[in-house]
């Protein structure tokens, strides 16, 4: 086969891979619901089975997808792998520790996105976000406050209800659209004079500012501004 032809078959099955992506992100198909087979894939695209069989391959790879032998391909439940989360790595030192973690709603709505928020999530004018704002606790004492913002567009569905029943992220999951990177800035501003009210602070004292945008595939999903006591957080750089 010449050159040509194999830069045009792998350009085949990566672009029936972003349509059945596209399938599964936007709720089409939704999980463990039974996938076409590669026949019908084949027929409904004009494509080869070898084109077929690259593009689900992938998708299995990548966890869209799970075959069940003798009975068809199926959509996932896609999970979220811990090397995605390390930026919650200050939850996880904190129950490391034995102590509890958990968190209080203090607001949940829908409002435009302006400014920041819409520059971050890469929105235009009129799009609707959810601003979700927490205090985060490690037993029972404050030690942050976060506010994130996620576009109503990717997750329409998305309910307090299922927030507080799953988690933000398991909530997210369920759309099929998890976090897979992340970009954080760190600075030490002095914190607000609401914000010290809830952790208990004095308005003159330092925290830990922690921005927070995230991604899926093509998506920017979430963006985040957490508030932390200095006295709860640390940093390390490991250099090579």
């Amino acid at each position: 086969m010449s050159k040509n032809n194999d830069v045009q078959n792998n350009f085949k099955y990566t672009q029936l891979y972003d349509i059945l992506v596209e399938k599964i992100t936007s709720g089409e198909w939704k999980p463990h619901d039974k996938m076409p087979t590669e026949r019908e894939l084949c027929t409904r695209y004009a494509l080869s089975r070898i084109t077929v069989r690259d593009a689900l391959d992938l998708l299995t790879k990548d966890g869209y997808i799970y075959r069940k032998q003798g009975k068809g391909t199926f959509v996932s439940v896609r999970r979220i792998e811990q090397t995605l989360t390390k930026f919650y790595s200050l939850r996880e030192n904190i129950e490391a520790k034995g102590i509890t973690h958990s968190n209080k709603v203090l607001s949940f709505k829908q409002i435009p996105a302006v400014g920041k928020v819409m520059e971050n999530l890469k929105l235009n004018p009129g799009d609707v976000v959810y601003e979700l704002i927490r205090c985060l606790y490690a037993q029972d004492v404050p030690y942050a406050v976060e506010t994130s913002y996620i576009p109503v567009s990717i997750y329409p569905e998305m309910t307090l209800e299922k927030i507080k029943e799953n988690g933000l992220y398991k909530t997210m999951q369920s759309f099929n659209i998890i976090p897979e990177r992340a970009i954080e800035n760190i600075t030490a501003v002095p914190v607000s004079r609401e914000d010290a009210l809830l952790l208990g602070i004095k308005a003159s004292d330092t925290s830990i500012k922690i921005e927070r945008t995230t991604f899926s595939r093509n998506y920017t999903i979430e963006y985040t501004v957490a508030f932390i006591k200095s006295d709860f957080f640390s940093y390390r750089v490991e250099l090579n």
